[in-house]
């Protein structure tokens, strides 16, 4: 009984069933669709992610220079008695990783980044309980605390081929931290 209704529905089945050409045509226009859709996500997650990276970085040098600045004594040349801007300080080429020597085909491009020393002098609040006041003082002048402003642009130097190009269209980022450095004998420390 058993063999016999196996072979009923045996003969049952279409010889050509199975997938046609236009079944196949329609399942992959739907896939197509269904990709496209989801194309823009992708396309968003990259650039945010880049994106992402770079403030990163450009954040984590600029914080890092800082620190570097702040360890200091206020006295130290690279805190430089004048106030100003300082240029880029960067290396115009990154090491090689097995020997640690800068190499000629790997430019350090895609970042300046540049710092900035100010003097202020505090003046004691107008009334009592009030704020105390920063002024910028010139040179010559007896300062109370040195404000160190380090600033990282993601950009591309002029006239050097960058390793990175902006395929992604991103814009310019800018990350700017400051510190201040207490001079610890005004009287004899003078910008």
């Amino acid at each position: 009984m058993a063999l016999k209704t196996l072979n009923s529905h045996a003969s049952k089945r279409n010889p050509e069933s199975g997938l046609t050409l236009i079944e196949l045509l329609i399942a992959v226009a739907l896939l197509g669709i269904v990709l496209l859709g989801i194309a823009p996500l992708f396309i968003a997650s990259v650039k945010s992610n880049y994106s992402a990276n770079e403030y990163t970085s450009i954040h984590n040098l600029a914080r890092d220079r800082l620190e570097q600045l702040m360890s200091l004594p206020v006295t130290d040349p690279q805190l430089s008695a004048v106030t100003g801007t300082f240029p880029d300080d960067l290396p115009l080429r990154l090491p090689d990783p097995t020997t640690g020597l800068p190499t000629a085909t790997s430019p350090n491009n895609p970042f300046l980044r540049t710092y900035e020393v100010h003097h202020f002098r505090s003046n004691p609040p107008l009334v009592a309980g009030g704020a105390y006041q920063l002024v910028d003082v010139g040179s010559g002048v007896p300062y109370d605390f040195k404000r160190i402003d380090v600033t990282v642009t993601s950009v591309r130097q002029k006239g050097v081929p960058s390793p990175l190009p902006s395929l992604l269209g991103f814009g310019q980022r800018t990350a700017r931290v400051s510190g201040f450095i207490k001079n610890p004998d005004p009287a004899t420390n003078v910008n």
